[in-house]
């Protein structure tokens, strides 16, 4: 066995984690609840969804281990390097802390009782009126 592989067996023991195929591509992933929170790039490396809050927070307190990368001061994902079984600690203390950060995964949590943009349909107020506000747009042709 790969430490990847280690460290994936461990990760389908966590309660509110699930694999299933990423929505961005054809691997598989880590999904708490419908948010993907882990995946990786190749056999090294891993990416967690702490968020942006816990990262700053974290770096506040003093940092992330030196195996752990992010992207920046607005970025949600850190990369996790995982070469050694002493990494795999690391790695699933990173996707607990992912999985209290994204909702939890479970139906209770407040991040599925806030509606998304997908689950509350538009409703508009009147007819549609083109830009401008005077009704249907002109084209060339129609008297002034």
């Amino acid at each position: 066995m790969t430490v990847r592989s280690d460290l994936e067996v461990q990760l389908e023991r966590l309660p509110g984690l699930e694999r299933r195929r990423s929505r961005f591509g054809d691997q598989f992933s880590f999904f708490a609840g419908p948010r993907e929170i882990a995946h990786f790039h190749g056999d090294g490396r891993m990416d967690v969804r702490l968020t942006r809050d816990v990262i700053r927070v974290r770096k506040a307190e003093g940092g992330l281990d030196e195996r752990v990368q992010t992207r920046g001061p607005s970025a949600d994902w850190a990369a996790v390097r995982i070469e050694t079984v002493r990494d795999i600690p690391l790695a699933v203390s990173l996707v607990e802390e992912a999985i209290r950060a994204n909702g939890g995964g479970t139906t209770g949590s407040a991040a599925a009782e806030t509606p998304s943009r997908t689950a509350v349909p538009r409703v508009r107020s009147g007819p549609r009126v083109a830009k401008g506000g005077r009704g249907r747009r002109r084209t060339p042709g129609d008297p002034p």
